[in-house]
């Protein structure tokens, strides 16, 4: 179709990129992930403080390059202005670009406007500054790694004459598995990993992609990671994050969604592609049963109820949720749910499921399909996940949290956010409630005693899946 030049034209050109900028579904608004071709590795470039000091320090960090085999390269980064008061117990993102494959031994930036005791302070004057890693940094062919900058603190600086701020760098290293979260994030094919502990990210790791969900299995000590790209499921260790193997799902075509067994023993991958959902024997890694079911079958959620298992899939499309037997995958009830059915979960004796499409989310006895109930919350619920008796929603829309108790059949009350939530996932053993902000390629942490976010964790990527290991 042919317009002819004019006012209408640019009017016309103006809304549609407009359109193009705020409804691209799946990417960051104003966030621009890179793009990492064979020969390239993702870098996540982190800073935060180490050491003490009370003395009011605030400087501008620009100019971020690294040195791969002899050539400098530029890491795209704005410049950041840095306050020792806000940045202490933080972990700041400075930029994330694509460097070509080879050894990183060097990282440098210029210090700009640096000013101690406040705007009346003294004003120091621009440094260079180079350092060289703690030990050299091999980036691999379409993979992704983190380099980290301690800004190093000292109890009184103001003695020093001139004063100069002190840094070093270092490469990460593979944590041990306790007390972790991992985090998908699928437009870089990228899978950090950060402590519960202190909300820091500690590693990223490539992998094929487009990248699916994740699921740990915390008695064997497994990490399943499902590419969609690569139509397989990659399996690590969560003890020492060492990767094992490969487990192919060559009938499927788009494999997206994936939960465990309780016992870990299996694993459940959907296909909305084919209308197919699978169970794979995790320790043969054999595709022990596969079933067609219904259209666009999307997400999985796993429970044990009445001495059987049962695997629930929804369907957004058909406006559908599905129970299946969990051994043999025959089709044991058809729940009618409202509009675009997402999210589920089964939790105290009560199936509930996100209604995206309604805002709400119904409740159900499984055992019949009957509607029990049906609870108003925000604007597109995404997401359920069950602590302490409450269940808490995800509200894609509302940039909010609903939150009601189980059994009840009212919204106890919303906990705003400042982005748009996305899946979740909690640590019990540390109480916290990790949300996936997918715009702003960001996590929220919320203490769940006191409801109230304590944290925020800066990403390369959208987050697509989180996961706890305790």
């Amino acid at each position: 179709m042919f317009f002819k030049p004019g006012f209408s034209t640019f009017l016309c050109l103006l809304l549609f990129g407009f359109l193009l900028s705020g409804c691209a579904g799946g990417t960051a608004v104003g966030r621009t992930a890179p793009r990492v071709t064979a020969d390239q590795s993702l870098v996540s470039l982190y800073l935060s403080t180490t050491g003490v000091s009370t003395e009011k320090i605030e400087l501008t960090i620009e100019g971020l390059a690294l040195l791969i085999g002899d050539v400098w390269i530029d890491l795209p980064a704005e410049a950041q202005r840095l306050q020792r008061r806000k940045l202490e117990g933080r972990q700041l993102l400075l930029g994330v670009g694509a460097f070509p494959v080879g050894e990183c031994r060097r990282l440098r930036f210029n210090v700009k406007e640096v000013r101690v005791g406040g705007q009346g302070g003294p004003q120091v004057s621009d440094q260079a500054v180079e350092l060289p890693l703690s030990r050299p940094l091999t980036l691999n062919g379409s993979g992704s790694t983190c380099l980290f900058v301690d800004w190093q603190l000292q109890p009184s600086q103001l003695g020093e004459a001139p004063f100069v701020p002190r840094f070093s760098a270092h490469g990460q290293e593979l944590p041990l598995g306790q007390d972790l979260a991992y985090v998908v994030c699928d437009d870089i094919n990228t899978l950090y990993l950060l402590r519960t502990d202190t909300n820091f990210v500690t590693a990223a790791l490539g992998l094929p992609g487009p990248l699916g969900e994740l699921a740990v299995d915390s008695r064997r000590r497994r990490l399943y990671v499902l590419s969609t790209g690569d139509r397989a499921i990659h399996v690590f260790s969560s003890a020492n994050t060492q990767y094992l193997e490969r487990i192919p799902l060559s009938i499927t075509v788009n494999p997206r969604n994936l939960c465990l067994s309780t016992d870990g023993s299996s694993a459940y991958v959907s296909d909305p592609a084919t209308n197919r959902v699978l169970k794979v024997d995790l320790e043969s890694g054999v595709v022990a049963a596969q079933e067609i079911v219904g259209f666009r079958p999307e997400r999985l959620h796993y429970f044990v109820a009445d001495g059987r298992s049962w695997l629930a899939v929804s369907s957004p499309t058909a406006q559908r949720v599905y129970l299946l037997n969990g051994d043999s995958l025959a089709l044991l009830r058809e729940i009618p749910a409202g509009l675009e059915a997402d999210g589920m979960l089964f939790y105290h004796d009560q199936f509930y499921v996100a209604e995206r499409g309604s805002s709400s989310v119904s409740a159900f006895d499984y055992r019949s399909g009957r509607q029990l109930s049906r609870i108003t919350v925000g604007w597109e619920p995404v997401y359920l996940l069950g602590f302490d008796n409450k269940v808490f929603v995800s509200n894609q829309k509302d940039a909010a949290l609903s939150v009601f108790h189980a059994g009840q059949n009212a919204t106890a009350r919303r906990i705003p956010l400042d982005a748009s939530p996305f899946v979740m996932a909690a640590s019990e053993r540390r109480r916290q409630l990790y949300i996936a902000h997918r715009e702003v390629h960001s996590l929220s942490v919320l203490d769940l005693s006191s409801e109230r976010i304590i944290g925020e964790i800066m990403l390369g990527g959208a987050p697509f899946f989180v996961a706890v290991l305790d």
